[in-house]
């Protein structure tokens, strides 16, 4: 049987630290037997990665090194981390022992582990890595919680409107639907099906397209970072500031650049921006994070909230100075009783395997990798790229469409046959029907063109 059926805690190719002694955990560090991956922060001996100056995205030998650092078996491509990253074995252990410490004994993990300066410690690190304030984020459980409390939170009044488009994801359309529907307000979409969308011959046409929807009575735009439908990476910059010079809030929705791009949401100029750390940024499953902009704190609202109210306990009586110091920043986001030991555990681990390697590095090799892979598939005929070339509009996804070929069918054969694993995007009601490939750095040069070739393959089969 399948080990990681039987010990799903371990991996072949890994030794497993908790059966060896420090001294022998110490010596497999030197001897370079025990993956780097394993190491945590706190270890005395310094990773065994390679050097991140060797880390040119055309390097094989250092970009192999990384994808071994994953649990993936042998024989699958993972390219759909656009829905699911799976994590790093170094992830993977942190979360595994913060179930089994918390489960020892929670008291004293709590206390000292799992306590308020910890969280602050990722709350600051997680800031730096996406380029904002430590005051101004809030872990979460997923980019749709913060994307909810981002449309609920900024009071409006009925016939008040949002903005949003018809490639949006799903989490962050239906709040605004919702929120319209129970209070009133208007939502106004742009569309963005049509051909020219996919993909824009520049950032100014879809700039232009939000401009045409606003009216005197827009209150907030909420738009993608990265549409998940076809890649296009929006221009955010130049949309936020458009809005801001008319008064209007904005919020992003940021499942996929966290991880994936270098990114600085402060240059964004957005007020809120709601981000996923389950994807790209390979932490475990429900983690996220929402920023919220200081000088627009205290019009956003909690949506799920038992902290202080007017500074004051359930009782009426003066919360604790700590409660209400938590309250005046974007900690206030995370105020609402029990959580999973896991979001902070998990997001510091993925923080730290990040930064080892560089995001400036990872975006490259993401980068690299979707380019190869969207002139691999141009080569194809009758295979329509939806992708851009631009660097300004496009970054690791690469969505594209074999004429003739139902996008379903693609996907399972190419499960079937290779154990290459990608997804479609289909929404009739737009037009939307097309496979999607997420290209991260746990997919090695070879499995891309090889990955090219499968779908070439299967391209040339006659169509029934």
């Amino acid at each position: 049987m399948d080990q990681l059926l039987v010990r799903p805690d371990l991996d072949a190719r890994y030794e497993d630290p908790a059966r060896l002694s420090r001294r022998d955990f110490l010596g497999a560090v030197a001897a370079g037997t025990l993956s780097a991956g394993l190491i945590s922060e706190s270890a005395t001996a310094k990773p065994v990665l390679p050097d991140s100056a060797m880390a040119a995205p055309d390097n094989d030998s250092y970009w192999n090194h990384i994808a071994d650092q994953f649990l993936i078996r042998p024989d699958v491509t993972y390219m759909n981390t656009g829905t699911r990253g799976p994590s790093p074995v170094a992830v993977y252990r942190a979360q595994i022992d913060s179930i089994k410490l918390a489960n020892q004994d929670r008291l004293s993990y709590a206390a000292h582990v799992y306590n308020a300066d910890f969280k602050s410690a990722v709350r600051l690190k997680l800031a730096k890595f996406v380029g904002c304030k430590p005051g101004e984020i809030a872990l979460t459980n997923n980019t749709t919680e913060g994307m909810v409390t981002g449309t609920f939170g900024p009071d409006m009044k009925p016939g008040d409107e949002i903005i949003y488009t018809n490639h949006d994801h799903s989490s962050g359309g239906q709040p605004i639907n919702l929120r319209c529907a129970r209070q009133g307000t208007i939502p106004v979409m742009v569309d963005l099906s049509a051909p020219q969308f996919h993909p824009p011959r520049s950032p100014s046409v879809i700039v232009d397209a939000f401009e045409q929807a606003i009216t005197p009575r827009t209150r907030l735009i909420s738009l993608c970072h990265v549409n998940y439908t076809d890649g296009c990476v929006l221009p955010v910059e130049e949309i936020c500031k458009m809005a801001r010079s008319k008064g209007i809030l904005t919020l992003v929705d940021g499942a996929h650049p966290p991880g994936m791009m270098d990114l600085d949401i402060a240059s964004l100029g957005c007020d809120m921006y709601a981000g996923a750390c389950h994807k790209w940024m390979l932490a475990g499953q429900l983690t996220g994070f929402l920023m919220v902009r200081e000088d627009v704190l205290e019009r956003v609202w909690p949506s799920n909230y038992s902290g202080p109210v007017n500074g004051l306990s359930l009782y009426g009586k003066p919360a604790s100075d700590a409660q209400v110091s938590r309250a005046q920043t974007a900690e206030k986001y995370e105020m609402h009783g029990s959580t999973n030991y896991g979001i902070g555990v998990t997001i510091d681990a993925a923080l730290n395997f990040h930064n080892r390697i560089g995001q400036q590095a990872i975006e490259r090799r993401d980068r690299f990798l979707m380019a190869r892979v969207r002139s691999g598939l141009q080569e194809i005929p009758g295979c329509q790229i939806y992708s851009s070339e631009d660097e300004r509009l496009c970054a690791g996804l690469v969505s594209f469409k074999i004429k003739g070929v139902d996008p379903v069918a693609l996907n399972e054969a190419l499960w079937a046959r290779h154990r290459i694993y990608i997804r479609n995007v289909s929404h009739p009601e737009i037009n939307w029907n097309a496979n999607r490939a997420s290209l991260h750095i746990m997919v090695k040069t070879k499995q891309a063109d090889d990955f090219v070739a499968a779908v070439a393959e299967y391209a040339k089969k006659p169509k029934r």
